[in-house]
C-alpha cells in the first residue's frame, strides 16, 4: 500500500494538499439546427383556444438565424412583440450564433402574415434562456400585455403557449399551469401542455390573452415542458430600454452572468454543510434534496465475489451557450466496493482501476477545444480527519470566458483492504476559489462510519 501522511499532520495538510494540486493547474490552464426530432401532435384548440390564436396572430414573430454569406437558416425559433415600437422577446439559444460569430450570422424575422424584416439584438439573460430584438423597419405595432405581479398563477390555472412548432407554421397548445419546477436553482414553470421544437421564444398566455412566461423548453416528455416565469423577464425588458440604441451587446457580455451563476449556485450547495448518507459502512456527500436529484443502485449477485452500491447527484439544469457546450452545473457520484472473498491484492487492482477510469473513461478530451483548454491533472495522496484518499484534480480554463474553470476530482480510498469508496465531482463553469470550496467539503463528507 503506498505510504499515507500521517494522521496529526494530514488534517491540516489536506486543504493545504489541495489548493497546491489546484493552484499548479489554475496557471498551467491559462497558459495554455435544425432538430430532427418528431414533433407531438397538437391537439385542435378549443372555442378559447382558437379566439386566443386569433387575437395573437399579428404579435407573433418567427426568429431566425441566417449564415451571413448564403443565408442558409442555421436555426429558428419563436419570438413575440411586447411593446408598439418592434421589440420582442424571444429565448438566448434561438439567437445565440448571433451573439458568438455576429460576422457569420445575421437575423431575420418572419410575420404570420409573411412579412419578413431584419432583426437587432437589444439585450440577452443567458442564466434565464432570454433576449430582446428590435424588429426593424416597422410601425407602430400590437403588441402582449404582461400580466400583473399582483395577480399569481393559480394550481391548474388554463395557460396557452403559442409558437411557430417544427417550422411548420404558428400554432397554439393548450395546457395547465402546474407550479414550479422542483429542485432547480432558478424558479421555472411547470406546463403540462405540448411544445415542440420552434416554439422556444414564444409566449404563454393566461385566458385573457396576458403573457405568464416564455416557452423555452421540453423534459422529455410529451406534456411536460418548462417556461421562464415574468420575475426575470421584467429586468430583462427594463435592461433592455435602458441600452436603447447603444450598440448590441456581444460575446463578452456572457461573462459576468456566468460569474454571477456560479457564485449562485456555489452558495445555494454551500450555505449549510452538505447532506450526507450511508453507503454501505460509509458515509459521503449527497446534498440538499431541495437542488440536487440523487438515485442509487446496488449490485450483488451470488456467483460474484463482490459487491457494488452506488449513488449518483445532479443538479437538474446547466446555462446553453451554444449547441456543443453548455456550462454551469454540478454532478457527483459515489461507489462502494466490497470485494472480501477477492483478496487483498486482487481487491486492490480491481478498486484501483477506478481512478484512472473516473478520469479518462469518461471521454474527458486531452485536446483544447474551442472553449476549453487541454485538462492539467495532478494526484496526491490526502486525508481528512477519517479516511485516506489517492485524489486526482483535473482542471480546464475557459477560453472565451475568463476567470471560470471546469474542474474534475475523483477520489479513491486507499486505507482498507477489501473495502473502499471511490467519488467523482465533475464541476462547470467555477471561478478557482468557488470549485475548491466546493471540493474541499466534498472530500470532507466521504468517512467511514463502521
Amino acid at each position: 500500500m503506498p505510504l499515507l501522511f500521517a494522521r496529526d499532520r494530514c488534517r491540516m495538510a489536506f486543504a493545504i494538499t489541495l489548493a497546491l494540486m489546484l493552484g499548479a493547474q489554475m496557471a498551467a490552464a491559462q497558459t495554455t439546427s435544425q432538430s430532427t426530432s418528431t414533433p407531438t401532435p397538437l391537439p385542435q384548440p378549443s372555442a378559447s383556444g382558437q379566439r386566443l390564436f386569433d387575437a395573437a396572430r399579428d404579435k407573433l414573430v418567427q426568429v431566425r438565424i441566417l449564415t451571413q454569406l448564403g443565408g442558409t437558416q442555421s436555426t429558428v425559433g419563436s419570438g413575440f412583440l411586447i411593446d408598439a415600437k418592434g421589440t420582442a422577446l424571444t429565448n438566448y439559444h434561438v439567437i445565440s450564433n448571433l451573439v458568438l460569430e455576429p460576422e457569420r450570422y445575421r437575423a431575420e424575422y418572419v410575420g404570420v402574415d409573411g412579412k419578413r424584416g431584419s432583426v437587432k439584438l437589444l439585450s440577452f439573460d443567458v442564466i434565464h434562456d432570454l433576449a430582446t430584438v428590435k424588429l426593424e423597419g416597422v410601425a407602430q405595432l400590437a403588441h402582449f400585455n404582461l400580466r400583473a405581479e399582483a395577480e399569481p398563477l393559480k394550481q391548474g390555472e388554463k395557460i396557452y403557449s403559442l409558437g411557430n412548432p417544427m417550422d411548420l407554421g404558428f400554432a397554439i397548445s393548450e395546457g395547465t399551469y402546474n407550479g414550479l419546477v422542483e429542485r432547480r436553482l432558478y424558479d421555472t414553470i411547470h406546463f403540462t401542455g405540448a411544445l415542440n421544437p420552434g416554439m422556444s421564444g414564444g409566449p404563454a398566455v393566461d385566458e385573457q390573452g396576458r403573457v405568464i412566461g416564455v416557452n423555452v423548453a421540453g423534459t422529455g416528455g410529451e406534456l411536460a415542458n418548462l417556461l421562464v416565469p415574468l420575475r426575470y423577464v421584467r429586468p430583462l425588458l427594463a435592461k433592455s430600454t435602458e441600452n436603447g440604441g447603444a450598440s448590441a451587446p456581444d460575446k463578452k457580455s456572457i461573462t459576468p452572468q456566468l460569474l454571477s451563476h456560479q457564485d449562485a449556485m456555489i452558495g445555494a450547495l454551500l450555505a449549510k454543510p452538505l447532506m450526507r448518507q450511508p453507503l454501505g459502512p460509509a458515509t459521503v456527500a449527497v446534498g440538499d434534496d431541495k437542488l440536487l436529484r440523487c438515485w442509487g443502485q446496488s449490485s450483488e449477485k451470488p456467483d460474484k465475489p463482490y459487491r457494488t452500491e452506488t449513488t449518483r447527484c445532479s443538479l437538474q439544469s446547466s446555462l446553453y451557450i451554444d449547441r456543443q457546450f453548455q456550462t454551469g452545473t454540478v454532478s457527483w457520484d459515489h461507489t462502494y466496493r466490497s470485494g472480501e472473498k477477492l483478496g487483498a491484492m486482487r481487491f486492490a487492482a480491481w478498486h484501483g482501476k477506478s481512478l484512472q477510469s473516473s478520469v479518462f473513461g469518461d471521454g474527458l478530451s486531452l485536446k483544447p477545444t474551442r472553449y476549453l483548454t487541454r485538462p492539467h491533472c495532478r494526484e496526491n495522496y490526502v486525508e481528512n480527519a477519517a479516511t485516506a484518499m489517492h485524489v486526482s484534480v483535473c482542471t480546464r480554463a475557459h477560453r472565451e470566458f475568463s476567470g471560470l474553470f471546469d474542474m474534475k476530482i475523483s477520489a479513491t480510498s486507499v486505507d482498507r483492504s477489501t473495502e473502499g469508496v471511490s467519488s467523482n465531482l465533475d464541476i462547470r463553469g467555477v471561478s478557482f476559489e468557488n470549485g475548491q470550496r466546493l471540493m474541499r467539503s466534498f472530500l470532507e463528507a466521504t468517512t467511514w462510519t463502521k
